[in-house]
């Protein structure tokens, strides 16, 4: 009967322990929002701004629970409305999918040939999007709504290991393309010296209304010259691109693969 009665005990310890820890974790989940959180700004040259945040590496920032990305649930419930939700459903998989057979060996069209090597699944994975990915995209669209005022942004993450941390750099304007971010780059070198590694560089795709909205998860020629940039002069380590639903993330090795400005 002792035995009993200290065994329902410990069973109800661990069951408050993990209610707790599960209450706690989720509580940070919900309460980490990139928008709260003030950056350390760089430079503002009119509508652009270069800034960076800094914040312990946990495990959450890679995960599929997102935090409270409002004005990105806000363009996904638009986007339903405007494409109907079994049309809307149907864009959003085609572009997930990395099982099309579809023959561009002998295309001219070197951004089609850079999709398809995506999408038969040769080059790259694509998964869902996850939290850090989602809060920097939500940061964006908070500036300039994406059904009304597409853009695109810089997002270079690195990471530290010994001292457990990630610095995220944060690049954008008001135009549909990102600024070039010479000043990140700049502090980017003097951050490998310091043990930093450029872990990834994120940008969001779109497209426009005649073409369904939901960004292509691969990268134009220009995307694909850029990242061999990054890899052979900031040891890049992957490419990350994000729709605002899925991210298709590929590794330096594979760089190559893709058609880019210049080959």
């Amino acid at each position: 009967m002792k035995q009993k009665i200290i065994y329902n005990i410990s069973i109800l310890v661990f069951a408050i322990t993990f209610l707790h820890t599960s209450c706690r974790n989720n509580k940070t989940v919900q309460t980490f929002l990139l928008k709260d959180l003030a950056p350390v700004v760089m430079e503002y040259k009119g509508k652009e701004v270069f800034q960076y945040w800094e914040f312990e590496n946990k495990p959450f920032l890679w995960g599929t629970v997102l935090g409270q990305v409002i004005a990105m649930k806000s363009y996904k419930d638009s986007l339903e409305l405007e494409l109907g939700t079994e049309s809307f459903r149907q864009v959003v998989e085609k572009e997930a999918s990395q099982n099309n057979s579809l023959d561009t060996l002998y295309s001219e069209n070197g951004d089609l040939i850079n999709a398809q090597l995506v999408h038969s699944g040769n080059v790259g994975k694509i998964r869902t999007i996850n939290f850090l990915e989602a809060e920097l995209l939500n940061y964006q669209l908070i500036r300039y709504p994406l059904l009304s005022h597409p853009t695109e942004f810089h997002g270079f993450i690195l990471l530290h290991d010994s001292l457990n941390d990630v610095r995220v750099y944060f690049a954008a304007s008001d135009q549909p393309w990102p600024p070039k971010p010479k000043v990140i780059l700049e502090s980017i070198k003097k951050d490998l010296k310091q043990g930093w590694k450029l872990k990834y560089h994120l940008h969001n795709h779109y497209e426009p209304k005649s073409r369904n909205y939901i960004g292509i998860l691969a990268p134009s020629l220009a995307d694909a010259q850029y990242y061999k940039f990054l890899s052979e002069d900031f040891d890049l380590e992957n490419a990350i691109i994000t729709n605002g639903f899925h991210t298709v993330e590929i590794e330096s090795k594979e760089f190559s693969k893709f058609k880019a400005h210049g080959n």
